[in-house]
């Protein structure tokens, strides 16, 4: 697993990202939110020693990545706004970089530049990519070497519709099969369609913990109805456990006497208008 003890980064007197304990156990596929400039990024450097004027300990699988870094082989990481060698072709930056992880498989390299459709530009130099070629390229290079852990930092941004959907695809396979993931995403869909667990970061540190696993078997829904005034009154009345939302009421149907609740409410001739599924996300992607 990936464990983080009381790190601390700081550009001068600013507090970049603080976080006294933290693991990222293996085979869960981890969502990170938090507004933009939280630490997401930040968080993500210094586990990959991209960021090294660190104070505190991470490790990867028991071992000090400041100072055994060799474990980082194991890691895949795509940052956003991330770059290779431009005046290059794009087989040089594939076997460049496989190279230095020691896992060059060409024949695999060729798969999946087929299916992220670019293999028809690997002879080109990057320079001439459009920056979703380019995006392209460093998943590819991300992949290769079939981490064990994989961080991925807005990786569907400057994606085409037909890349995004393999790659999600791709990733569930891959969080079913063992990989750790890492992924920091603005859009709520990505997270809640990859990730079972979800941290939020906000001013560096880690304020809140989400498991969206239990979440979705608790059968949370957000109801609507012709008239919430009294509708609330009658869910007090029978000590139906809610709260509101933005105007409507967010409940898990789970509950016992939800049908009887319902029943009660309809009774009055009061119409459930809307009854769909919520997420304790709602609120938390800036």
């Amino acid at each position: 697993m990936i464990k983080i003890n009381n790190l601390l980064v700081k550009y001068k007197n600013l507090t970049a990202l603080e976080v006294r304990e933290l693991e990222f156990q293996d085979g869960i596929a981890y969502g990170i939110v938090g507004e933009n400039g939280a630490g997401k990024t930040t968080m993500f450097k210094s586990i990959t020693n991209i960021i090294t004027n660190y104070d505190g300990e991470i490790y990867i699988d028991d071992q000090l990545v400041k100072k055994q870094n060799e474990v980082l082989a194991s890691v895949g990481i795509v940052l956003d706004g991330m770059s290779v060698y431009a005046d290059r072709t794009g087989w040089f930056n594939i076997r460049y970089f496989a190279g230095l992880r020691n896992c060059y498989d060409e024949a695999y390299a060729i798969e999946l530049a087929q299916e992220l459709d670019i293999y028809g530009v690997l002879d080109k130099k990057v320079k001439t990519y459009s920056y979703g070629m380019q995006k392209k390229l460093i998943l590819l290079i991300a992949i290769l070497s079939k981490p064990k852990y994989l961080i991925l930092d807005e990786p569907f941004r400057g994606l085409d519709f037909e890349t995004v959907k393999w790659f999600k695809e791709y990733l569930l396979k891959l969080r079913d099969t063992g990989t750790t993931l890492l992924i920091s995403s603005h859009v709520r869909n990505d997270l809640e369609t990859l990730c079972q667990k979800v941290h939020v970061i906000s001013r560096g540190r880690i304020v809140d913990f989400l498991d969206l696993e239990e979440e979705s078997k608790a059968m949370i829904r957000l109801i609507d109805t012709t008239n919430n005034q009294r509708a609330t009154q009658i869910m007090r009345d029978m000590e139906f456990v809610f709260d509101e939302k933005d105007g409507k009421i967010r409940a898990s149907i789970e509950q016992g006497n939800w049908q009887e609740v319902r029943n009660a409410i309809q009774a009055e001739g009061i119409e459930i208008i809307e009854l769909s599924k919520t997420s304790s996300l709602d609120g938390r992607m800036n």
